[in-house]
């Protein structure tokens, strides 16, 4: 029976995610626009929280789209 590992987050967790930083928000964006959960992240669930809801706050000034198809 394999063991599976928790996946290690590319960068240090800060303590503040900002609307305004895209780069960082479309890290954490698929293609069709649905947020990447934190199982495949592997970032812990605090900051997922904070990431949710800066992207979905981008999403609403429109700096982030809803999907690309649109």
């Amino acid at each position: 029976m394999a063991r599976f590992m928790r996946k290690k987050p590319e960068f240090r967790v800060t303590k503040n995610v900002d609307y305004k930083d895209l780069d960082l928000l479309r890290g954490y964006v698929m293609e069709n626009g649905r947020i990447v959960p934190s199982r495949i992240t592997g970032v812990p669930t605090g900051f997922q929280r904070k990431v949710t809801r800066a992207v979905k706050i981008a999403r609403y000034l429109a700096l982030l789209p809803y999907s690309d198809s649109h």
